[in-house]
């Protein structure tokens, strides 16, 4: 599975364990696409679309749009397409200048491939139909701003910021159901059903033919930003940076998230590592996530823990982690304490924030 985030990573996963790891855009990725051969792309907040096989340099790394990637979908062929807040979609090979369609009047929010062509929504509150060489074919209006969109056969789905998803048929014409009050966020197909969330958490499993209401998720997730799924089941990416995993039914998979609980001894340093442990576990014998096991941190050369593929940048670094390294890492940020590192910036500005984390590594990394 690849993902992509607001921390400007995207990272390639196999089951828990982080197996690529990467970092390009300068700002927040906001779309990834699986390519042939094992290859990726991703499209960021910066305009620009990266091409990644093995390793932690894209092959390819180019200024497609001058404003943010709002989604990528495959073009027959082979080709990528990518589309912008601006409104254009740009159809690319993966080298050479990709060629533009005025997509859209403002904010292109969904792109497809749709029946060797592709299917694109916007904020200008019409779903438009293309060939595969770009050509338009149909256009429909909607009526609310959409903010997602899945293929699926000769139909469309359409998740609306009204809280409608709609399925809008070969013959234009559309069918609704209400879920919520909210604005739907996603839309994925998969398994023979369709998967749609909101800012909420909350994620509904909708037969594609009825739009009967199957099973409804509380993910406990904040605003649920990506979905995807498939027989085996269901993969959400949430507001609290997880990705978790579903049975097709909709109950959760797995031991759960490892989230360390607030110890009576360091209560607030437990708190406190909470968003350090989306990327890194305390103890050796863990998969390691985004980021290394931090058991063994304090007397350690940054840069060397075993099994993880460190940039050249942090390698390169002489540090040595001690409790006053740490507390100066989060006191300045990485940007400025670890320049060039992948480790997406994140400060701690109360000192005695930091005192209770360092406290809490050093009971609990040993």
């Amino acid at each position: 599975m690849v993902s992509g985030s607001f921390d400007t990573r995207a990272i390639v996963w196999d089951g828990i364990v982080a197996r690529q790891v990467t970092r390009a855009h300068a700002s927040a990725v906001t779309a990834v696409l699986p390519l042939s051969g094992g290859r990726f792309a991703s499209g960021g907040q910066d305009g620009h679309i990266a091409i990644w096989e093995d390793g932690v340099e894209p092959i390819r790394f180019e200024p497609v749009h001058d404003m943010p990637v709002a989604a990528l979908a495959p073009l027959a062929g082979g080709g990528i397409a990518s589309a912008s807040w601006n409104g254009q979609i740009a159809l690319w090979e993966g080298e050479g200048t990709p060629r533009y369609i005025e997509g859209h009047e403002g904010q292109v929010t969904g792109l497809a491939a749709h029946q060797g062509g592709l299917a694109s929504v916007g904020s200008d509150l019409r779903l438009r139909l293309w060939s595969a060489d770009g050509r338009p074919t149909e256009v429909v209006d909607l009526p609310a701003p959409p903010s997602d969109l899945a293929s699926v056969a000769d139909a469309i789905f359409v998740a609306g910021a009204d809280g409608f998803l709609r399925r809008v048929g070969p013959d234009q014409q559309q069918e609704a159901v209400e879920l919520t009050t909210r604005p739907l966020l996603a839309v994925a197909a998969g398994g023979d059903q369709i998967a749609v969330s909101d800012m909420t958490g909350s994620v509904w499993l909708i037969d594609p033919l009825t739009l009967e209401i199957r099973s409804e998720i509380k993910t406990g997730q904040g605003a649920v930003w990506a979905l995807a799924l498939n027989e085996d089941g269901i993969w959400t990416g949430g507001n609290d940076g997880w990705i978790r995993r579903w049975s097709p039914s909709g109950t959760p998979l797995g031991e759960g998230a490892g989230l360390p609980e607030p110890t009576l001894t360091n209560p607030r340093g437990a708190e406190v590592f909470r968003a350090c442990a989306v990327c890194h576990t305390l103890t050796p014998d863990d998969e390691q996530r985004a980021g290394p096991t931090l058991h063994g941190i304090f007397g350690r050369r940054i840069g060397t823990a075993e099994g993880y593929d460190y940039s050249e940048a942090l390698r390169s670094l002489d540090i040595i982690w001690t409790p006053q390294t740490v507390s100066e890492l989060f006191e300045f940020g990485p940007e400025a304490y670890t320049p060039g590192s992948r480790m997406p910036e994140q400060r701690v500005p109360s000192a005695a924030d930091r005192a209770a984390l360092v406290e809490f590594l050093a009971t609990t990394t040993r």
